[in-house]
C-alpha cells in the first residue's frame, strides 16, 4: 500500500510530462508550417545559387543557415509562448500540480518535451542542410568544417534559450504577448554589438547609460550566430564554443527557474 504513496522521481515525472508535451506539439499545424517554410528557404537557396558564379556554394552556405536558424526560432517561440499559457486555458495544469508533481518539475518536464520536438527539427533540417552542401560542391571537406558543425549545433542551443524564454513570459502573460517580447527580445539580442555601437558613438548622457545597461543585461545572441566566420571558413576558438555552450546553459536553466517561480502567480 506504501508503493501507492511513494513520491515519484523527478526524472520519471519530467520523462511523463516531457512525452505528453511532445506528442501535443507534434500534431499542432504550426510546426508543419515552419517545417515547409524552411524547406522552402532551402529551395530558394538552391535556386539563387544558380543565378551567381561566383563562390555560388556561400549562397547555400548562409541561405541554409539562416533557414535553420530561422526555423528553430519560430518552433521555439510560438511552440513555447502558448505552452503554459494553453493549460492554464484549459486548467489541466492543475490537475497536474495537485499530484505529488512540483511546478519546477513540471515546467521542466514541458521544455524538455519542447526541447524534444526542436532536436528532431534541427536534426531533420541539419541533415537536408548539408546534404544540400554535399550536393552543391561534392566536398566533405565543407560539410565536416568544424566552424561549419559549431555553427549548426550552436543554433540548436539559441532554440533552447529561446524556448526558455518563450516558456518565462508565457507564466505571467498572454501567448500573443509572449510571442511578441519573446521575437523582441530575439531581434535585440543578435543585434547586441550594434546597441553597444551606437552606445559608443553618443555623448555621455541618459541616453548612453541606458543603451549600455539595455546590452548589458538583454541576453547576447550573437554567442549563437558565427555570422561570416562560416561563410568564410574562419577558425573558432575552443574556448568561444565552450563559453557560448556555458552561457546558453546558464540563460536556460535561469529563465526556466524563474518560470517555476511564477508559475503560482497563475494558480486560481
Amino acid at each position: 500500500m506504501s508503493d501507492l504513496y511513494t513520491k515519484p522521481r523527478s526524472v520519471d515525472v519530467i520523462r511523463a510530462v516531457g512525452w505528453v508535451t511532445f506528442t501535443e506539439i507534434l500534431r499542432d499545424k504550426i510546426l508543419y508550417n515552419v517545417i515547409v517554410a524552411a524547406f522552402l528557404l532551402f529551395a530558394l537557396s538552391f535556386v539563387a545559387s544558380t543565378l551567381t558564379f561566383l563562390r555560388p556554394e556561400r549562397v547555400v552556405l548562409d541561405f541554409g543557415l539562416a533557414a535553420l536558424g530561422i526555423s528553430s526560432m519560430l518552433i521555439a517561440v510560438l511552440s513555447g509562448a502558448g505552452l503554459l499559457g494553453r493549460e492554464f486555458e484549459r486548467r489541466t495544469i492543475f490537475v497536474a500540480l495537485s499530484r505529488p508533481i512540483s511546478r519546477m518539475q513540471y515546467v521542466v518536464g514541458k521544455f524538455a518535451g519542447l526541447a524534444a520536438l526542436l532536436g528532431v527539427n534541427w536534426l531533420l533540417l541539419a541533415f537536408v542542410y548539408l546534404a544540400m552542401l554535399l550536393g552543391q560542391t561534392g566536398s566533405f571537406a565543407l560539410i565536416l568544417n568544424p566552424t561549419l558543425l559549431v555553427a549548426v549545433g550552436l543554433l540548436y542551443l539559441q532554440s533552447l534559450v529561446l524556448a526558455s524564454l518563450a516558456i518565462f513570459f508565457s507564466t505571467f502573460s498572454t501567448t500573443s504577448l509572449s510571442v511578441i517580447m519573446s521575437f523582441g527580445l530575439y531581434l535585440l539580442g543578435t543585434n547586441n554589438s550594434e546597441i553597444r555601437l551606437v552606445a559608443v558613438k553618443l555623448d555621455p548622457g541618459v541616453v548612453k547609460s541606458f543603451l549600455n545597461g539595455l546590452a548589458t543585461l538583454l541576453p547576447n545572441l550573437e554567442h549563437f550566430n558565427l555570422g561570416l566566420k562560416v561563410t568564410y571558413g574562419l577558425p573558432v576558438g575552443a574556448s568561444f564554443a565552450v563559453g557560448s555552450l556555458f552561457y546558453g546553459m546558464i540563460l536556460t536553466s535561469l529563465f526556466l527557474l524563474a518560470a517555476g517561480v511564477l508559475v503560482k502567480t497563475r494558480e486560481g
